[in-house]
C-alpha cells in the first residue's frame, strides 16, 4: 500500500461516498423543495420550479458518476469523468458568484469545497497514482 495517504483507494472512495451522500441533499430538495435552493444558492433570480429539478436530475448523473468511481477507485476513465463533473461544478459556482453574481459567497461555498477538492485529490491521483496507469 502507498504510504502517501491521498493515493489510497479507500480513503479516497470514503471520501467520494461522503460527497455523494452529501449531495444527494440536493436531489431531494430540487425535486420537493425547489424553493431551498433559489432561496439559498440564488437569492436575487426568480427561477420557476422546473429549474429546481433539472438541478436534481444533473446532480443525479454526477453522483451516479462519483459512486462508480467509490466502487472502482482503479478506474482511470472514471477519474477523467469525474474530474470533469468536479471540475465543472467548481467552474459553476466560480462564475455565478465572481462574475455573474447571482450567487452569494455563502451559496457557493459548498461549491468551492467539495468540487474544487474533489476535483483537485482527482487530478493528483490521475497524475501520481501508479496503480491507474
Amino acid at each position: 500500500m502507498d504510504a502517501n495517504i491521498f493515493l489510497q483507494d479507500s480513503i479516497f472512495s470514503y471520501w467520494l461516498f461522503f460527497v455523494s451522500l452529501f449531495r444527494g441533499f440536493s436531489i431531494i430538495t430540487g425535486y420537493f423543495k425547489p424553493q431551498i435552493i433559489t432561496k439559498n444558492i440564488y437569492p436575487d433570480e426568480k427561477l420557476p420550479p422546473l429549474f429546481g429539478r433539472m438541478f436534481a436530475n444533473w446532480t443525479g448523473g454526477s453522483i451516479t458518476a462519483c459512486l462508480i468511481l467509490a466502487l472502482f477507485p482503479q478506474s482511470l476513465p472514471m477519474h477523467y469523468m469525474n474530474l470533469c463533473a468536479f471540475t465543472i461544478a467548481f467552474g459553476h459556482a466560480l462564475l455565478e458568484s465572481n462574475y455573474y453574481k447571482t450567487m452569494p459567497f455563502k451559496g457557493a461555498i459548498s461549491m468551492y469545497f467539495f468540487g474544487g477538492g474533489s476535483a483537485l485529490w482527482t487530478l493528483y491521483r490521475i497524475l501520481f497514482c501508479k496503480a491507474l496507469h
